[in-house]
């Protein structure tokens, strides 16, 4: 058996994932390029975006076990720690570092539950090919606006 591609994807999916990426790509560009106000107003647009899609990524699967119904407290309590994460990450107004690189790591970590639920066949065998991609971009966009704070404008 073949590992899936980014063709074997549903199109709604992959055009839909793809478009979601342009808050991150924009927050990091704007990171680098505004001056400094609006870059500070771009950078936590990012990380606001980032924590609502973490609560996606963690509703992926509580609708998976809602699908088939399969009894155990493992995926439905998968399905809310990437949300609770996230919330947590923006209500405890961590400094913008620390936010930075939590949600720069967060982001292949829930990749690798991912990928590890569907080796146990609880996902669709193509959502690693959609979620690869997606979330190298996504953890390259958050990095690049988080060394922004590291290397703030005139430093």
């Amino acid at each position: 058996m073949t590992r899936p591609t980014l063709s074997d994807v549903p199109r709604p999916a992959a055009v839909l994932g793809f478009a979601g990426l342009v808050p991150f790509v924009a927050g990091a560009i704007g990171a680098w390029t505004l001056e400094a106000e609006q870059a500070g107003m771009a950078i936590p647009l990012q990380f606001f975006y980032a924590a609502a899609v973490l609560s996606f990524l963690g509703a992926v699967h509580w609708g998976l076990a809602m699908a088939d119904g399969r009894p155990g407290w493992g995926r439905w309590a998968w399905g809310v720690v990437p949300a609770l994460a996230g919330w947590l990450l923006t209500a405890l107004e961590f400094e913008p570092v620390q936010m930075g690189m939590a949600l720069t790591l967060a982001f292949p970590v829930t990749l690798a539950v991912d990928v590890w639920l569907v080796r146990r066949g609880l996902a669709p065998a193509w959502y690693p090919a959609l979620r690869i991609p997606l979330t190298i971009v996504v953890t390259l966009a958050l990095a690049a606006s988080t060394l922004r704070f590291v290397y703030p404008p005139g430093a």
